[in-house]
């Protein structure tokens, strides 16, 4: 805690309950304008303290939603797919703020305890025109917590000794919150050990405050991460995988211009150290750094027979840099070197409306991107993009409603894929100046019921992927980017909830996804298909929670990943309120201890074995 504070001066589920929505204050401005989005069951937020057991991260939480699952080789630094595409193609943000990541992975979003967000919503598809370059999977939006009085927490859970201790207190104008997360290395169900080690400090300040007559809204978030284990199946005989040290700065600053203009500025400080040991071979250290900066002016005027949003968006990176050092362990020998050394700059339009006719609405958007990207002694790129989207909502009858949208997206290449060149946490890499953007165009037909006591909303969706970026195979050492694959994606998702009297709640879900590339091959990342179940009783002090779900076997799989079998894995929670503000839980993950592999990566471990825990809170009243 001591170094949260000096840091600080010196810089659920499927379907959330609808009273607890009505707690969670969203300040991002990047929201759809369409009125259809609200009460949806599938974009509903997701709250953190929703989950039957806690979670440690906010992949973990997400992954609990139809049409997400977990993408990678596991560990704290775990990424996520949604609609079966996953890496830098899935846009993550907090508030206003563009996370980006040089790991080809994808950006984990890992270094923000969940215990610091008030909600996390899913966007599902290409969404280009509200959030720009590299949203053409979907996105990750987080909104921060905003506590209004004093609360704090401790917890342990039995999967390598988790532990956490927060503390936070505010009022309505100001809050500050504190957090440390540690665990040890953790072992599957059969006791192969997993290197899922980390220790974490995160601190986090909102303050709202008055210029003269603007109303302004500062937003800080600091966490530093050490020793972050990175697993795989080659640890500990093969390869160990470290990150010694990450650095986070986040900050932005919120203001109404006026009864119609909103604008922000925003900063991202991140730094991370790399260390991977090939035993007996050598040892490669990289550090990596970057400094992110933006700003966003929107206009929005909904009071006449045409609402839309008019806006403008710079996004910079500076200094982004990485050097290595490799050491010979046979020999003593090293060698140093800059891996990379680039900037970017980009410049957004866009301009979004609708229309609503009686039961019917008609919204649609354009954004247009340029984009510049340099770097030392390499080929300079300057490029432009054009997406959109059309969307159509009828309101067939008060319970019932249908929509169906078309969408575009576009991602440029990040900056190592042109440029890096050097050791990363999967061997070597080489980058590729002239790799041209990816297109996505999506399509997506939903259809949605709500009663008085029951809903359910069905979608199916298509996405049509050209010029994806791929890491392929130079030689057995070396990888390298290309623009190979043209190809489809397609498959259905289901939310459904249903009130069972005064105290239960049924949840279900599910999600069916297949894809393949023009020559009939099958795409990587293809999420096996998954059925959700939960059920929510509570009654006085008491609460209990159950979240099953059924991942069924999955053999067609892309070149490079293996198959995965059918796992069955469920969460519980039992908590009470002893009155006072004082509340103790007792939660379980993968109660049934069943074996499963986290996703078909072909360096994936398995998931990690039973977990116990215990949550003792207390808010002030």
């Amino acid at each position: 805690m001591p170094c949260l504070t000096g840091l600080l001066l010196s810089a659920p589920w499927v379907i959330a309950a609808p009273a607890k929505l009505e707690q969670v204050t969203v300040t991002a401005k990047h929201t759809r304008t369409s009125w259809s989005d609200s009460g949806s069951l599938l974009n509903a937020p997701l709250l953190p303290n929703d989950a039957a057991a806690p979670v440690s991260t906010v992949a973990e939480l997400v992954q609990q939603q139809p049409g997400v699952a977990y993408a990678g080789q596991g560990g704290l630094l775990q990424t996520v797919s949604i609609r079966g595409i996953s890496g830098q193609q899935v846009a993550n943000y907090w508030g206003n703020i563009p996370i980006t990541s040089e790991r080809r992975a994808g950006t984990a979003s890992s270094f923000i305890d969940p215990v610091m967000l008030g909600s996390v919503e899913i966007l599902r598809g290409p969404a280009s025109v509200y959030y720009g370059n590299g949203a053409v999977a979907g996105v990750m939006q987080m909104s921060p917590a905003r506590p209004a009085a004093t609360e704090w927490s401790l917890q342990y859970g039995s999967d390598g000794d988790e532990n956490l201790q927060y503390l936070a207190t505010g009022n309505e104008r100001s809050s500050l919150a504190l957090s440390r997360r540690s665990a040890d290395d953790s072992n599957t169900p059969d006791g192969t050990p997993l290197h899922t080690e980390f220790e974490q400090y995160n601190a986090q300040l909102l303050y709202d405050f008055q210029l003269g007559e603007q109303s302004l809204e500062f937003q800080q978030l600091i966490s530093e991460g050490r020793d972050i284990g990175k697993s795989n199946v080659q640890f500990p005989d093969q390869r160990i995988t470290d990150y010694p040290k990450e650095r986070h700065w986040l900050g932005q600053l919120n203001s109404s211009l006026g009864q119609h203009v909103d604008g922000s500025l925003y900063y991202h400080y991140q730094k991370l150290d790399t260390r991977v040991e090939r035993p007996g071979q050598r040892i490669n250290e990289v550090s990596s750094k970057s400094l992110d900066f933006g700003a966003r002016l929107s206009s929005s005027w909904r009071g006449s027979a045409l609402p839309y949003r008019f806006g403008l968006e710079y996004f910079g990176r500076r200094n982004v840099e990485a050097r290595e050092k490799e050491s010979s362990l046979a020999d003593g020998g090293s060698l140093r070197q800059q891996t990379l050394d680039a900037e970017q700059d980009g410049l957004d339009v866009f301009v979004d409306g609708y229309r609503q006719f009686n039961r019917f609405e008609l919204a649609a958007g354009l954004r247009w991107a340029w984009l510049k990207q340099e770097a030392d002694q390499q080929q300079d790129v300057d490029d432009n993009a054009l997406s959109g989207f059309i969307r159509a909502n009828w309101a067939a009858t008060d319970a019932f409603s249908t929509s169906l949208e078309l969408a575009s997206g576009v991602r440029f290449a990040g900056l190592s894929e042109r440029y890096f060149s050097g050791t990363t946490g999967r061997g070597q890499v080489l980058g590729n100046p002239r790799l041209d953007p990816e297109d996505t165009l999506g399509a997506d037909l939903g259809l949605r019921w709500q009663g008085q006591r029951a809903a359910i909303e069905v979608h199916a969706f298509g996405t049509r992927i050209d010029d994806y970026i791929e890491r392929v195979d130079i030689n057995s050492e070396l990888r390298g980017f290309r623009n190979l694959t043209e190809g489809e994606i397609y498959g259905v998702e289901l939310a459904a909830q249903r009130q069972l009297g005064e105290n239960w709640t049924l949840s279900l879900g599910g999600s069916y996804v297949e894809g393949e590339d023009d020559d009939g091959n099958n795409l990587a990342d293809i999420t096996p298909a998954t059925a959700l179940l939960g059920i929510d009783y509570s009654t006085g002090p008491w609460q209990a929670e159950l979240q099953f779900s059924y991942r069924f076997k999955e053999n067609d799989v892309a070149d490079g990943e293996l198959p995965t079998d059918s796992a069955r894995l469920l969460s519980a929670g039992l908590s009470r309120d002893w009155g006072n503000g004082l509340q103790l839980r007792l939660w379980a993950r993968n109660l049934l201890d069943e074996t499963w592999r986290l996703s078909s990566d072909d360096l994936a471990t398995e998931g990690p074995e039973r977990a116990l825990g215990l949550t003792l809170s207390w808010r002030q009243h």
